[in-house]
């Protein structure tokens, strides 16, 4: 009786001095909870830290009008209520859409927005990566693995899929690799494929194949009962279909499902051109670095080439290990390590059409950390003179990667930050919404807020049509578009609406040339700068209906409604 009624009673309130045993229990746990994390721990913290704030930096100076300005508008239509590929083309994957879309209303409608989100997803990969080496690695080796990821790609450079379809299949194959401890990890590796494919649709290639492959052994060489095996694929099947059903419902239910099918198509045809054995050629050769063309021929796709080469050795040896029964020990011969090697070699497929960097680290770079494992039992072995020459040639590689991280072009940052814009000589523009938080050089902002003040008299008179490659162009003024693609693609377009505009005199059009339509004024007309990648050396036309250039009448058109079309 006694004890249940001191039980029953807060000693605290009765005896003042327990208050301060209270709070050192607490501080025991949180030490106890911190203590687990080693100096390693924190390292890697760090550094998914510096990436992120190297890629909020990026977003700030990116001059990218071509390609930001091509992931900007589907985010900010889906934003605004429209139904993806229908509504807007979503060229990619819809995911990332829908996250950035939701960092839009977060952070508000501008550029900076889907760059952080960007970020904060790669700085995640580094943190899973470190969470799947430590599955073989001690902490030191997964530390080093992270550095020299980042070393290689230290922040992201558009605000692509990529980056999303990575992190989420490395969630994918720490939930895999931890099965049997929970045989609903299952289910939770099932859900993250399926985000890694709808993240990027092409990625399927590369994201698959590694684990059906798993299972697959693991269902040949089963030597019990197959019933355990044949429930984990079960769990593994229904994370994956149960959310892709619902993407397919959601296309069916808003009649955007044959143009899902559509645009995919057009895209593997017109720019993965996988029905063209060039296509696979030039792969190869880029691989082998024998092709100078590649966006990735520098020393950091040379590493990728050993990536590949490495986990190619670790695979085909576990392979003639098992088929000639050795019963020699063999340190990569585990389940983590052949899981990771098949997720390299498969994740070079994301580079398949266009082989580039950012690329093959959303896809390969999970194989550094075999290539540490490899390089330091090697390591181990060798004799006293090769010990120094790997640790000179480690310490060299570690060198030369930070000595061009940042400032410089490689093929990681085809166009490095200008330290001129960045610590001195940067402008900002308080007008257009879109480059709210962003730095820019003062000929960039001149270009754009020209174009905005061309624009702006035309908005609630006229919808607005792009001929160019410049999304931005089209979207600071924010003028009612029926174009579901920023950049002018015609394949997804309904040109016949289109002409009808033009033809009624109610839009505004921008042209890469010089264009004699009747009853139409040309109120710009300007080079691009040379700091706009992709787009400097043309000159940019902008063409508004004379009728309202003239006098100050109103058009029908106020919204974004085609109803009068």
């Amino acid at each position: 009786m006694r004890e249940k009624l001191e039980s029953s009673i807060n000693r605290s309130d009765l005896f003042p001095g327990d208050k301060a045993t209270a709070a050192r229990g607490y501080l025991q746990r949180a030490y106890c909870f911190f203590g687990r994390w080693n100096v390693f721990d924190w390292l890697v913290i760090f550094i998914c830290l510096a990436s992120f704030g190297c890629s909020w930096i990026e977003a700030m100076v990116n001059y990218d009008s071509f390609h930001w300005g091509y992931l900007f508008g589907p985010v900010l239509d889906l934003k605004r209520g429209a139904v993806g590929h229908s509504e807007a083309f979503i060229g990619y994957g819809y995911v990332p859409v829908w996250i950035s879309s939701v960092a839009l209303s977060v952070f508000g409608e501008r550029l900076m927005s889907i760059g952080m989100i960007t970020g904060l997803f790669y700085s995640l990969t580094l943190i899973l990566s470190y969470l799947v080496f430590l599955r073989f690695l001690k902490k030191s080796l997964a530390f080093i693995s992270v550095l020299f990821i980042f070393l290689i790609h230290p922040y992201m450079i558009y605000p692509g899929g990529n980056y999303f379809a990575y992190t989420f299949l490395l969630a994918a194959l720490i939930f895999f690799m931890r099965y049997p401890g929970n045989p609903y990890n299952g289910l939770g590796a099932g859900f993250f494929l399926c985000l890694s494919v709808l993240s990027r649709y092409s990625s399927v290639i590369a994201v698959l194949p590694p684990f059906i492959i798993l299972l697959g052994w693991e269902f040949l060489t089963a030597q019990d009962s197959r019933k355990p095996l044949i429930k984990k694929i079960g769990l593994i099947s229904a994370g994956f279909f149960v959310p892709l059903i619902l993407f397919f419902t959601y296309l069916a239910a808003n009649s955007a499902l044959d143009d899902f099918f559509f645009q995919n198509q057009m895209m593997a045809q017109q720019w993965g051109r996988l029905d063209d054995a060039n296509t696979y050629l030039n792969f190869l050769a880029f691989i082998v670095q024998i092709e100078k063309s590649s966006y990735a021929y520098d020393f950091r796709g040379r590493i990728f080439s050993l990536i590949l080469l490495v986990c190619l050795w670790v695979i085909i040896r576990d392979i003639i290990r098992r088929v000639s029964h050795s019963p020699a020990p063999s340190e990569y011969a585990t389940y983590d390590v052949v899981a990771v090697c098949l997720v390299t070699v498969f994740g070079f497929l994301n580079s398949l059409h266009v082989y580039e960097t950012f690329r093959l680290v959303n896809g390969a770079s999970i194989g550094v950390g075999v290539c540490v494992l490899v390089f330091y039992n090697f390591f181990l072995k060798a004799a006293k003179p090769f010990k120094y020459l790997l640790a000179i040639l480690s310490l060299g590689i570690f060198l030369f990667l930070s000595s061009s991280l940042f400032f410089q072009q490689t093929s990681s940052a085809y166009f490095p930050w200008n330290k001129d814009v960045l610590l001195h000589k940067g402008v900002t523009n308080n007008t257009i919404g879109l480059f709210k938080g962003k730095l820019l050089t003062r000929e960039y902002n001149n270009f754009y807020q020209s174009i905005y003040d061309a624009v702006a008299p035309f908005k609630g008179r006229c919808y607005i049509l792009n001929y160019t490659n410049d999304g931005i162009a089209l979207l600071i003024n924010d003028l009612p578009r029926v174009q579901i693609v920023p950049n002018f693609h015609p394949w997804f377009e309904d040109l016949e609406k289109q002409a009808r505009l033009i033809d009624r005199h109610e839009t505004v059009i921008l042209s890469y040339k010089r264009l004699d339509l009747p009853g139409y004024k040309e109120i710009f007309a300007e080079n691009w700068p040379e700091e706009i990648p992709w787009l400097s050396g043309g000159c940019l036309f902008i063409y508004a209906p004379r009728q309202y250039t003239d006098d100050n009448r109103k058009s029908p058109v106020q919204n974004n409604d085609n109803t009068n079309i």
